[in-house]
């Protein structure tokens, strides 16, 4: 929720409010910056979407607070409330959570300041072999995305592959082994495919070095 601030706004309520009003007017709006801003009005907090000369549209009751019928007169005041505080918190992590960022070869590589890392996109196979007998279904051989650099990477604790095309047939992906760090994969089918131009799509949370 991101809000706008002025410092040392106050005004003082022109006329009383019941406790479900939605507009209030004040003597001096101008103090006040443009909407969206927060007011305290005794101990309740209201949300203000509009200013219209010193007519103010709110948001009742908001942060925990609870709605209730204020006097003329009483302070109307900008302050500096927890949720201004948390919103700032999170507009900060989002700006500079992102520590590192490239793409290579369609897949996106995100490092985080805290040490996480998200890879996702996707590429293109050309020539995969479905064709390999497993009881009722075929795989390919194992297959390795050698276009991720593993150097980067410490370790995955979620890794996922999907096909995305060709879509006409009942294709599927598995790992090829237990360890998560190796983007290694097979195609799989319920039947002999033979040569296939296909499309895999990469998704994976991990730890960079």
């Amino acid at each position: 929720m991101f809000v706008n601030a002025s410092n040392n706004a106050v005004a003082k309520l022109s006329s009383n409010i019941n406790s479900s009003q939605t507009s209030l007017t004040v003597d001096d709006a101008s103090v006040f910056p443009d909407a969206p801003f927060l007011i305290t009005v005794n101990e309740e907090i209201m949300r203000v979407t509009r200013v219209s000369s010193n007519s103010l549209t709110v948001q009742r009751a908001r942060e925990g607070t609870s709605a209730s019928s204020h006097n003329a007169g009483s302070n109307v005041e900008n302050n500096f409330t927890a949720g201004t505080y948390q919103a700032l918190v999170e507009e900060i992590k989002e700006r500079v959570y992102i520590e590192d960022e490239k793409t290579i070869n369609r897949i996106k590589y995100k490092k985080y300041s805290d040490g996480k890392i998200e890879i996702k996109g996707k590429v293109d196979l050309n020539n995969v072999t479905v064709s390999t007998s497993i009881g009722d279904i075929y795989r390919s051989d194992n297959i390795e995305l050698t276009m991720i650099d593993e150097s980067d990477i410490k370790e995955l604790y979620y890794c996922n592959f999907w096909p995305m095309k060709p879509t006409t047939f009942n294709y599927w992906v598995g790992t090829s082994s237990g360890s998560l760090g190796d983007f290694s994969f097979r195609v799989y089918a319920p039947t002999d495919r033979g040569n296939t131009d296909i499309t895999i799509g990469v998704y994976a949370i991990g730890r960079w070095k």
